[in-house]
This record gives structure tokens, C-alpha cells and sequence, in this order.
């Protein structure tokens, strides 16, 4: 146990001094409302960037409520609790999705990963920390709502994609989240995706409207990356358990996400975060060094 806990922090120490800007871009996709239809942008898109080259890895990280896999229509043999649990290592955890897309399964009704101790979360991180040669995109899931972790992983990580739509409670709670994260010492680069927008001018109303709310009273500066237009093939995709861009690929709302990844490709490259500084930023040097 004493060489395990020896070799974890002189790993971290390593990517600490080395590995700040190196290989893997860490984005986190959130919502602050249930039901905007996250998960299943977040998987779509997913799809879209690997068909484009990038190797993507999902981490659902929805807790106790994870349904990537769900709707994979995949039955995973592990989650995120056999890292803790069994004593997997988290490359045996891995799941091959469609178009090449990887994920990790955040475990459904599993409570203890809400409770995870300094001891669990050390064994988590040792894991992770070995991924970063198997993934250009690690792109993290959060449950819907905000919490301290989540807050954590948005401020850690190299961008968020935060996802609403037009409807008012939808738009006031991710308003809420922006206001929250503005508090923090490290300002997180936040763009903001609109789904289920009944037409392309009540998207660009809407999206223009929170950025500028959002810049006037948080003084956060939120990029526009666009939106995505109501399409009941979204739903039927859900329940058939086969993403939208493999069951209706020329659909509105599959149309729609090709044109947000292109758009996201030719977006300024900003400095990619090795897992040393991602880890630095959500755990606290000192807290990494020590586990």
C-alpha cells in the first residue's frame, strides 16, 4: 500500500513539472436543468469530433443516475465503482460505443460513488492518470444541477459546453450556474450550445440575450456555439437506444450538430491541459500531491 500511495505521487509530481500542456483536451458538457436534452448532445457530439479523426473518451459523470451506456443500448460489465469496488483498472472499464467513441460508465444507483473518501477518489486519479495516450477529447458528462463537483470540474476543466434551452426555468438555472462559477478564482471559457429552439430566430433571441445578461451582471464572457433546432427524431433516437446521428443522420437536429462541430473545429485553438494541470485545478496541488 505505502509503494502504491509512493508511486501515485511521484506520478503526479511527474506531470506536474512535465505534463501541463500536453495531448488530451478535457471538456466538460453541463446543464444546470434536467431535461434539456445534455447527455444526449454531449454523446452526439461525441460521434460527430470522432468521425472528424478525434479519439474521444465519454466519462459519464452522473453519479448514481449515469445513462450513456443506456442509451447505447450497451450493458456495461463495469463503472467507475468496480475502479473502487474491484480494484479495476479503469482501462478495463472502458466500453466501445458507436463511430469509434469510447465511455466510462458513472454507475447507476450506486451511492457511494457520491461518498467517495480522499482514499476511493486517490484510486480514481491513479487510474485516470494513464489515459492520457488513448484519448485526444476526454469529455466529462456531469449530472444535471450544480454542486461543488461539478463547479470544480467546470473551473478545471479546458472548456465547458453549457447546454440549455429556450425555456425560461432552463435558461434562470443555467444563468445560476454561470453566476455561480463567476465567483471562483479560476474563470472557466464557457460556450453556450441551445437546444430544442423552435426556430432559428428564437435561438439566436435567446442566445444573444444570455450573453449579454451573463456579461452585464457576472462579467463572464460566454461564447456563442450555436444551436440546435426541436426535432422529435431526437426522442425516437433515445428510445430505439442508437444515437441520432447513426438512426437519422440527415434529420433536422443531426444537421444541426455537424454544423456545431464544424463550428467548433475552427474555433481558436486554446492551450491544451496535460492531466497534471487538469488535476492541479480540481483537486489543489497540494491535495493531488498528498494522496
Amino acid at each position: 500500500m505505502m509503494d502504491q500511495a509512493r508511486n501515485l505521487r511521484a506520478r503526479a509530481q511527474h506531470l506536474l513539472e512535465k505534463d501541463r500542456n500536453v495531448g488530451i483536451k478535457v471538456i466538460t458538457v453541463t446543464s444546470a436543468k434536467g431535461g434539456v436534452g445534455k447527455s444526449s448532445v454531449a454523446l452526439n457530439l461525441a460521434i460527430s469530433l470522432s468521425r472528424r479523426g478525434k479519439r474521444v473518451l465519454i466519462v459519464d459523470m452522473d453519479f448514481g443516475l449515469a445513462n450513456i451506456d443506456v442509451m447505447l443500448g450497451v450493458k456495461t460489465r463495469y463503472d467507475l465503482m468496480s475502479v473502487i469496488r474491484d480494484h479495476r483498472d479503469i482501462r478495463e472499464i472502458i466500453e466501445q460505443g458507436f463511430s469509434g467513441v469510447q465511455f466510462v460508465s458513472g454507475g447507476s444507483g450506486m451511492i457511494e460513488l457520491l461518498k467517495l473518501n480522499t482514499n476511493q477518489l486517490g484510486i480514481i486519479i491513479g487510474n485516470l492518470l494513464k489515459l492520457n495516450d488513448i484519448a485526444d477529447i476526454l469529455l466529462f458528462d456531469t449530472g444535471a444541477g450544480i454542486n461543488d463537483n461539478i463547479i470544480k470540474l467546470i473551473c478545471a476543466s479546458h472548456e465547458t459546453l453549457l447546454v440549455t434551452t429556450p425555456e425560461p426555468t432552463a435558461i434562470m438555472d443555467a444563468y445560476a450556474l454561470v453566476k455561480v462559477v463567476s465567483t471562483q478564482e479560476v474563470k472557466p471559457n464557457i460556450r453556450l450550445l441551445l437546444n430544442k429552439a423552435e426556430t432559428e430566430n428564437e435561438a439566436k433571441a435567446a442566445i444573444a440575450g444570455f450573453i449579454r445578461i451573463a456579461e452585464k451582471y457576472t462579467h463572464m464572457k460566454i461564447e456563442e456555439l450555436g444551436y440546435i433546432l426541436r426535432d422529435d427524431n431526437m426522442v425516437k433516437a433515445v428510445k430505439q437506444q442508437v444515437p441520432l446521428l447513426v438512426s437519422y443522420p440527415k434529420c433536422t437536429a443531426a444537421i444541426n450538430i455537424e454544423q456545431l462541430t464544424n463550428r467548433y473545429l475552427l474555433c481558436p485553438e486554446k492551450l491544451k491541459l496535460g492531466f497534471g494541470a487538469f488535476l492541479e485545478k480540481l483537486l489543489g496541488r497540494n491535495n493531488l500531491l498528498e494522496l
